[in-house]
């Protein structure tokens, strides 16, 4: 291979390396609450110890309201940018919109 090949090869590779990673889809649900999200880790991502790293970058109008020791995620309200800066986490399993859930009772 000569040293051209090789350069255009190692451009080739430099390209497909520095291509941005896809952003996570937001899942939408019904009666939404607007600004206000559910996050996700991936599976081999710990709650505790990553939270607080994956929102240091967003802004003060951002914030996480919830976590849960039963799923390894949080909620939050968020901007627009501070929603992409999640969406381009590695980190991150998935985002849902957050939204109002109503329980009837049935009975016979």
């Amino acid at each position: 291979m000569s040293s051209k090949q090789f350069f255009a090869v190692v451009l080739c590779v430099l390209q497909v390396l520095s291509a941005p990673s896809p952003l996570v889809p937001i899942k939408k649900t019904k009666n939404a609450i607007p600004g206000r999200f559910i996050v996700t880790f991936k599976n081999d991502v710990g709650r505790f110890a990553d939270v607080s790293s994956v929102t240091s970058g967003i802004s003060s109008q951002s914030n996480v309201t919830h976590g849960w020791d039963i799923i390894d995620g949080f909620a939050g309200a968020f901007t627009d940018v501070d929603l992409k800066l999640l969406r381009s986490n590695p980190n991150i399993a998935s985002i849902e919109e957050d939204g109002y859930a109503h329980t009837q009772i049935v009975t016979q």
